[in-house]
């Protein structure tokens, strides 16, 4: 994308936001006015139903109007495209959706214009067991206890060397990206999406000891239901596992493009702005002197 000149705009919409048809009218009118193709689909919708992706090439954006979860549901849909996405924020949380509705049309202009950086964030790539099934997340898998169980029991070990089992409610595989999403909200670490690495987390674990892991990102993780599990890719519901069954999840071989407009903002910005973090601590106020 990076020295090419803007040519299409895919808008991927959640619609049940009360912001979202009024901001999609303005942006097919600003399309209009710069000899632009805005097309439009239904973010919310499985990815089979929608066919838009069929003429992708290069100079092609797709912008999300919605909160992470529709960025979500558009990068497991084209990062394996290669095209890059700007996410506008509709939601409630906005860690991938960093442009405001209010930011909207400017953060277009600047788009237009070349005034934004390219990143490239870590995958996972999760495969379950011969015919079971690949899966690709941005933010994390989830093997999650199955709603009739009272816990579930995982197995994981990392490059054929066991780790732990994990009795409890589940385990939380996440990327950089997701380590301040699910990951943080079940006592992970904050984690810059700048890297590259494995975040494990236990859900609820009925053992003290199984802290949070930091692992390598050529590590390749195991991981065993010795007890249902249903899993979970970025939040949607992909398959089950039985006694036994396993899965495989290494870091994947493409990435998710993010478009970041200028000003890039930073992460303990957003670290305030979505969780309140360092609020009331005087993050304002410096402790550097004024040499004058």
């Amino acid at each position: 994308m990076e020295g090419m000149a803007l040519r299409r705009l895919i808008l991927a919409v959640n619609f049940s936001k009360e912001e979202a048809a009024p901001l999609v009218e303005r942006i097919k009118r600003w399309g209009e006015e710069h000899g632009l193709p805005v097309e439009v689909y239904d973010g919310m919708v499985e990815a089979g139903e929608v066919e838009i992706e069929a003429e992708l090439g290069p100079g092609t954006v797709v912008v999300t109007l919605g909160g992470d979860g529709t960025f979500l549901r558009a990068a497991g849909r084209f990062a394996p495209k290669g095209v890059p996405l700007l996410g506008i924020n509709l939601g409630s949380l906005g860690f991938l959706t960093q442009v405001g509705a209010e930011e909207a049309l400017e953060a277009l202009e600047k788009l237009r214009r070349g005034e934004f950086e390219l990143e490239g964030r870590m995958m996972l790539e999760g495969r379950l067991g011969p015919g079971g099934g690949r899966f690709l997340a941005l933010n994390d898998f989830v093997l999650s206890r199955p709603e009739i169980e009272g816990f579930t029991e995982l197995e994981l070990s990392v490059d054929g060397e066991l780790v732990a089992h994990y009795p409890g409610d589940g385990l939380i595989i996440a990327t950089p990206t997701g380590a301040s999403a699910y990951s943080l909200a079940a006592g992970g670490p904050i984690i810059s999406p700048e890297l590259d690495l494995f975040v494990v987390t236990a859900l609820a674990p009925h053992k003290l000891g199984l802290r949070p892991l930091i692992l390598p990102p050529q590590a390749r993780l195991k991981v065993i239901a010795c007890q249902p599990a249903t899993l979970l890719a970025d939040g949607d519901q992909v398959g089950e596992l039985a006694p036994g069954e396993e899965l495989l999840i290494d870091r994947a071989d493409l990435r998710t493009k993010m478009v970041s407009i200028h000003p890039r903002p930073g992460l303990f910005y957003l670290l305030e702005r979505e969780l309140n973090w360092g609020r009331g601590s005087n993050r304002s106020r410096s402790c550097s002197r004024n040499r004058g």
